[in-house]
């Protein structure tokens, strides 16, 4: 199976979670990552990259609850019409997706009464409109909290790092049950 996992983190080198979990990820020799910070403007590449997967791995921080600018763009630039939607398009109709997304916030503070003032999921629908617009099969969305590896605020590296591996586990393990 052809895994592509899109990375809509903007700087690894400032990551703890996502350059681990995209580190642990390479590590499966059939998947190919690309990412969204390196986007150079060539659509018919991004677009190929995406026909040509079998399941789309779409990995990013929560950005205030949303994903970082860097995939927006790469949406708007490759979700093009007759591409992704329109008359011609629903190129990408059937695809299956799997999101993978990193919170250092905790669980509870998406709630009415939270930080974050509304639960994930009233979040979650604006990041996947892109993709039920263009027809995609989202299998899942694996979602790991308090993954803070910054100690100036709270964070704690080793728990994140633990953290990360187990969320690569559980991508792995999303995947696996769809192959085939």
């Amino acid at each position: 199976m052809n895994v592509l996992v899109i990375n809509g983190h903007p700087n690894l080198a400032n990551s703890f979670a996502n350059a681990e979990i995209l580190k642990l990820l390479a590590q499966q020799t059939e998947w190919q990552i690309a990412h969204a910070a390196d986007f150079s403007g060539d659509i018919a590449t991004e677009q190929q990259r995406l026909l040509a997967a079998d399941l789309i791995v779409v990995q990013f921080p929560l950005y205030w609850s949303t994903f970082p600018s860097v995939m927006k763009e790469w949406i708007d630039q490759v979700f093009t019409y007759g591409f992704a939607f329109g008359p011609e398009g629903s190129q990408l109709k059937g695809k299956k997706l799997l999101f993978s997304i990193t919170a250092g916030a905790t669980a509870a503070s998406y709630s009415e009464s939270g930080f974050n003032f509304m639960p994930l999921e009233n979040y979650q629908r604006s990041f996947e409109h892109a993709f039920k617009a263009a027809e995609m099969e989202i299998l899942d969305t694996v979602v790991t909290f308090e993954m803070n590896a910054i100690p100036e605020e709270g964070g704690d590296v080793v728990k994140t790092l633990a953290l990360a591996q187990e969320h690569t586990q559980q991508i792995i393990n999303v995947v696996n049950a769809h192959i085939g």
